[in-house]
């Protein structure tokens, strides 16, 4: 941990990953400090890119969309042809481990697509895996819907009930049903994850298929929770398909989250493969500054702190529920450097009556330049090699916009790659042995 190295990221979520994906994939040595797994464990897989306009209209073609954003959103900050690059990126190293991710598409424009969850409801997202068919759920007649018993979360007659809501859902015709759990006995309510795994030992497969094989028998399309294995090299949604004869969708869920899982597993796997050091179970608790410059970071982590150092750093410790945020009363700081945020004088500013309105508080964040790099009160550059990403960036409301992961990514990816750019030349395989990096 002495050791100074090329490129630190902190935070392993989707922002933090693709950072370091970034700087390690132009030859940089690097360095993840995570104090837990990450939002990809709790989220569903699939990538928001933009939901909804600033108007609150449903947003079809998010490329269009991003022309009516203001200009501190980390979008416009990166430019629509920057997202589209960490969006290929992230497509083609999943691609490599086994997930396959793509768009919807409408007369060849890739589009936004509306994907049923466990709740019934549709949710605008970009990015979905391939084994999602947008074409079968426009054209299915008879569909089933089905879960699993002691999965509770997951109620087929109130999806039926949501779906029924929407016009191009109406007219459809509904079969629910609650196939034969996995497990004798279960001593608490069984979640997504559990049947996901479940779905992978021996005799998963056919435990789901046989379940399910009757029910589906004039159906067109199967619509199921998450369930269809824990690894998407697995493969089973596509061979389920296939035993029944109609395409099986995967409704998203809520935590614990399968599909972020599978897409987690994915970028753990490249980064491995590129020499990228996991420190885990670490939390950054100060950072040593001079001449506006990070000298070093303080972790703390198994009983004892540590000092560790880089050329430059990426920081992706999440907003205000992750902890990369914190409040006090009339004031809002960045937690790692004591970065001020902006904020309304008067407190009663910082929310609004409407639940769902543009809160003040929902956008905040570390105000940063074209290259990520974070801004002081006055706009002057903060820190000269230190970048940020993720939701701890301001700007935009990835709750309201249905942008999260889009926003993680595309940042997270930029400010790995300016990282890199500013640590200078590639890693010397010879000098770390040696150590002479000190």
């Amino acid at each position: 941990m002495s050791r100074t190295t090329d490129v630190i990221v902190v935070g392993s979520g989707l922002a933090g990953l693709m950072a370091a994906l970034g700087a390690a994939r132009q030859g940089r040595e690097v360095r993840v400090i995570s104090e837990g797994m990450g939002c990809l464990a709790i989220g569903s897989g699939s990538v928001d890119l933009l939901g909804y306009a600033p108007d609150g209209a449903c947003v079809d073609d998010p490329w269009a969309a991003m022309a009516l954003l203001p200009a501190t959103h980390p979008y416009s900050l990166l430019g629509s042809d920057k997202v589209r690059a960490a969006l290929a990126a992230l497509v083609e190293t999943a691609a490599r481990h086994g997930l396959g991710l793509r768009a919807a598409e409408r007369d060849g424009t890739p589009r936004n697509t509306r994907v049923p969850t466990i709740m019934g409801t549709l949710k605008p997202t970009y990015l979905v895996p391939d084994s999602f068919d947008q074409e079968a759920l426009a054209k299915a007649r008879h569909v089933l819907v089905a879960s699993v018993r002691g999965f509770r979360d997951c109620r087929p007659a109130l999806v039926i009930d949501q779906l029924r809501r929407y016009p191009d859902w109406a007219d459809k015709n509904f079969t629910p049903c609650i196939i034969p759990a996995p497990f004798e006995d279960a001593h608490r309510a069984l979640n997504a994850l559990d049947l996901a795994r479940a779905a992978e030992r021996p005799g998963g497969r056919d435990w789901l298929a046989g379940a399910l094989k009757e029910r589906a028998e004039g159906c067109d399309l199967v619509l199921l929770p998450p369930i269809c294995g824990r690894h998407a090299a697995s493969g089973l949604a596509h061979d389920l398909s296939e035993t029944l004869g109609c395409p099986v969708v995967e409704m998203l869920a809520i935590p614990p989250g399968v599909g972020g899982l599978r897409l987690r597993d994915a970028l753990l796997r490249e980064l491995a493969s590129l020499g990228v050091e996991m420190v885990e179970n670490a939390n950054v608790i100060g950072a040593r500054v001079a001449e506006d410059r990070c000298l070093s970071l303080t972790i703390s982590g198994t009983g004892r702190n540590y000092v560790t150092r880089a050329k430059a750093y990426v920081l992706a410790t999440g907003g205000i529920l992750a902890g990369g945020i914190t409040l006090a009363p009339g004031s809002a700081r960045e937690r790692v450097f004591g970065l001020e945020l902006p904020l309304p004088e008067d407190v009663g500013a910082w929310t609004e009556p409407e639940i769902f309105g543009n809160h003040a508080v929902a956008s905040l964040g570390v105000r940063v330049d074209g290259n990520l790099r974070p801004l002081d009160a006055n706009g002057a550059l903060a820190l000269e090699n230190v970048f940020f990403a993720g939701r701890t960036l301001g700007g935009h409301d990835p709750a309201v916009e249905k942008s999260g992961y889009g926003v993680a990514l595309a940042t997270g990816w930029h400010a790995g790659l300016a990282a890199a750019e500013l640590a200078g030349a590639p890693h010397c395989a010879g000098e770390a042995a040696t150590g002479g990096k000190q």
